[in-house]
C-alpha cells in the first residue's frame, strides 16, 4: 500500500503524509513525490521546505494528506 501511495503522489502531484525513520529518530512529514528510482524517493518536504531524498525502506507508513484528518500519529 505504501508503494501505491508513493506512486499516486508522483503521478497525480498529490501531497502525502509519511512516517519516516532515520536512525533512532522518527518524524511525520508531508511530502510531494517528484521521482522514484528504486529504493530512492525524491520529494518536496514541507517540514524542511526543500527537496529531500528518502529511502523507501525507512518509510514506515503513508497516507494521502488530509489537512482536517490525519490517522497517522507521530511515534516517540
Amino acid at each position: 500500500m505504501i508503494d501505491y501511495i508513493l506512486k499516486a503522489s508522483r503521478d497525480q502531484n498529490r501531497i502525502i503524509t509519511i512516517i519516516y525513520q532515520k536512525g533512532n529518530v522518527i518524524t511525520k512529514r508531508n511530502i510531494r513525490v517528484l521521482s522514484i528510482d528504486g529504493d530512492t524517493i525524491k520529494a518536496y518536504c514541507y517540514l524542511r521546505n526543500s527537496i529531500r531524498i528518502f529511502r523507501r525502506k525507512n518509510i514506515l507508513a503513508a497516507e494521502f494528506y488530509n489537512p482536517k484528518i490525519s490517522t497517522i500519529q507521530k511515534h516517540s
